[in-house]
């Protein structure tokens, strides 16, 4: 008769721990690498925290939409383009909100249609030989979604989809472990030590998380200068959630003007800068409302920049006539643009610069010093969270500040708009 099994659990010993210290090391270096050689993913992957553990529950790598938990034996056995691989692809699993998607699908097929529509992804922009063994992809579901490869392989034998690449209660192969075993495996009996790591555990994604990754997407694509036209249709659809204005521009505008100066619109003629770029078109009939929008870059509006480009565009596409100049600051002006209606798409490509510290002062003196010749606007516009310093002063020209949700009015004087 064999003896029962006897199976001890234990934390990470000290050589493990110092292991542990120096891959966090060197993938946190490889991550601030990519930012050169990948930055959409990079600037992305700077939201999650990462974690290497020793722990025999995790094959792999997974994400919780907060973290990047790494298996350190699985990634000692990868080379430094594998392990861009593997955190490309636990981003990727937070870019397209697979947490929330799976509803009432079976967790092993759904787990890997994921695999499938991101690998597919990444296969466009990884060689094959920079890819981790025994990665789940086929040419075949290349541009379908989670939910169109779950269906696929639906209709399979499970046994063609599953065991060639997953079967729970094996360990790490010598060779290199299956990389898409991302789900925490308990039912190991061939083990006598069970390893866990109090560093490992993640977190239950919310509906929040998700919304919050959409806006992530969506800022990584604006300050990288990768549109959403860049990626498939699942990417695009997420980037285009964020990027819906929230506010009726034109109603706002109506009001707000002529409530704050002297009951009707104050048209201009264009102004010579605005001629000297050709911005405003020979034929058109009327005056031009002219308003200076300014926005925040700042570091501390990264996730918001998205929300603001929403708002710039909703106003040129609500107004027949309106010319604007559009101010880029952090703690100082790091941008001057111009723009029309004729300009909507050329807003697609607008990147923000800066990301540093805050003041609004500058953009302010800016308008009074007036090197473009422009005159003085109908309105300022001024997007931002609110967090630096205005001038005690109000200027002659009134003045919206529109915040982000968390933001607050940075000075008593000024309307205040709060975007959702």
């Amino acid at each position: 008769m064999t003896a029962p099994l006897s199976i001890q659990c234990r934390y990470p010993n000290a050589l493990e721990l110092r292991d542990k210290q120096q891959m966090q090391e060197e993938l946190s270096q490889l991550r601030s690498d990519m930012l050169l050689s990948q930055p959409f993913v990079a600037v992305l992957a700077m939201r999650l925290k990462m974690v290497v553990v020793v722990d025999d529950r995790l094959p792999t790598a997974c994400t919780d939409s907060q973290h990047i938990f790494f298996n350190l034996d699985f990634m000692r056995k990868c080379n430094a383009p594998q392990r861009r691989f593997v955190i490309a692809h636990e981003v990727w699993h937070c870019v397209m909100g697979h947490f929330l998607r799976q509803q009432q699908r079976d967790q092993q097929r759904w787990n890997f249609a994921c695999d499938y529509e991101i690998n597919g992804i990444l296969s466009y922009f990884f060689k094959r030989d920079d890819l981790p063994n025994n990665i789940l992809f086929d040419e075949s579901y290349r541009g379908k979604s989670a939910e169109q490869i779950y269906t696929l392989l639906g209709k399979l034998p499970e046994d063609e989809w599953s065991e060639t690449y997953y079967q729970p209660g094996n360990r790490l192969p010598a060779g290199g472990a299956q990389f898409d075993q991302h789900q925490p495996d308990l039912s190991m009996p061939d083990l006598v030590e069970f390893k866990i790591d109090p560093d490992f555990r993640p977190q239950s994604p919310t509906e929040m998380d998700v919304e919050r990754w959409r806006e992530f997407t969506a800022a990584a694509g604006q300050v990288t200068g990768i549109t959403a036209g860049s990626f498939g249709a699942d990417v695009q659809q997420v980037i285009k959630n964020a990027l819906k204005p929230q506010l009726n521009w034109p109603t706002l505008l109506q009001r707000f003007i002529q409530r704050t100066i002297s009951g009707s619109y104050q048209w201009h003629k264009p102004a010579r800068r605005y001629l000297a770029q050709g911005l405003y078109l020979p034929g058109r009939q009327g005056q031009c409302l002219r308003l200076t929008l300014a926005i925040d870059t700042s570091g501390s509006t990264l996730q918001d920049l998205p929300k603001f480009l929403a708002e710039l565009t909703a106003i040129l596409q609500g107004f027949e006539q309106v010319q604007l100049q559009v101010i880029s600051c952090d703690a100082s002006i790091t941008d001057v643009s111009f723009y029309d209606k004729s300009d909507l798409a050329a807003l697609t490509k607008w990147q923000a610069k800066g990301l540093g510290g805050t003041s609004f002062t500058p953009v302010f003196h800016y308008i009074a010093d007036d090197p473009d010749h422009v005159g003085v606007p109908n309105a300022l516009i001024f997007f931002t969270d609110g967090y630096g310093n205005a001038p005690v002063e109000a200027p002659a020209y009134p003045v919206i500040w529109v915040l982000s949700p968390d933001g607050q009015p940075p000075i008593k004087w000024g309307e205040v708009l709060h975007l959702k």
